[in-house]
């Protein structure tokens, strides 16, 4: 806890140690996933400033097997998915210059983008909780989009029982996230 503290009051040796430890594993992720390393210092500083929003206002607070480090990671994983899905990532021509003016995201925008990243980030750590088959069943399910019978021939499993396996990995995931939310209720009570 106490390098969260420090990290959310600017430390920089704190901030220095995090940047060293967590970059080389964003680095990597992207130059395996059709980036580059400018691409890799530009999405780590996004997840960077997200993560330190967050901690220092109270929204993230590690959890058993989550921790800086990953939440970091999840963030940058989600920035850069949403950047190859963009429509000028995909643009075979880029355009630098700078004759022409840059809109910049309203602070509004920039904060509840935040939020929501924020939110995705702990969603996949409850997600990484969660035991083996229902990964294996939500992930099909959900990312997938698989059908039920499809994954019960996968999974050799009828599709009324995954039917109600997949209710409990679901009620699993919402006990998880009531359990942050009452969490984040009583710290902010303090």
């Amino acid at each position: 806890m106490d390098v969260l503290r420090k990290f959310a009051d600017k430390d920089h040796r704190v901030l220095e140690l995090v940047y060293k430890e967590n970059y080389p594993s964003v680095l990597h992720y992207i130059l395996k996933n059709s980036g580059d390393e400018n691409d890799a210092k530009d999405i780590f500083q996004e997840a960077l400033l997200a993560t330190w929003l967050n901690v220092a206002e109270g929204r993230f607070t590690p959890q058993s097997g989550s921790s800086l480090g990953g939440y970091i990671f999840q963030i940058a994983r989600f920035k850069w998915l949403d950047k190859l899905k963009s429509t000028s990532h995909r643009s075979v021509m880029r355009i630098v210059s700078n004759d022409i003016p840059h809109t910049a995201e309203s602070d509004t925008d920039m904060e509840l983008r935040h939020i929501q990243e924020a939110r995705i980030a702990e969603m996949e750590v409850m997600y990484q909780n969660l035991g083996e088959k229902c990964k294996a069943i939500l992930s099909r399910f959900y990312y997938e989009k698989k059908s039920l019978t499809e994954i019960g021939a996968e999974l050799d499993c009828d599709p009324d029982t995954l039917r109600t396996l997949k209710y409990r990995c679901m009620m699993q995931l919402r006990k998880m996230a009531d359990v942050k939310k009452a969490d984040n209720l009583k710290q902010n009570e303090f």
